[in-house]
């Protein structure tokens, strides 16, 4: 399963973490994990093309991504919100394999 934790304060997402895997089928074919990694990667995309890169750290590796806020910015915290907004309306169809931890 994949677990994901958003961390706000004052409506500000300060950090992420998503690790796990879904195992929702076999290697390469696993649509659930696809998605993730998808979204996560065109969010990290996003920033860098914005020029934001230096607003946040991160850590991305297989079955893992953390990203931890340096620098408060209005297009960074989109970003990341529709990062959430993904991940959460992925588990309304696969929450067997994709779970929010509070």
């Amino acid at each position: 399963m994949i677990e994901y934790f958003f961390q706000k304060e004052n409506n500000i997402i300060q950090q992420i973490e998503i690790k796990g895997h879904a195992l929702y089928a076999v290697k390469n074919k696993d649509i659930v994990c696809a998605s993730v990694s998808t979204a996560i990667i065109l969010t990290m995309n996003a920033i860098e093309l914005f020029g934001l890169q230096k607003k946040v750290t991160f850590q991305l590796k297989q079955g893992y991504f953390s990203l931890n806020l340096l620098e408060t910015d209005e297009i960074v915290n989109n970003l990341l919100t529709n990062l959430e907004y993904s991940l959460k309306d992925l588990n309304k169809t696969y929450s067997k394999y994709l779970q929010e931890k509070k």
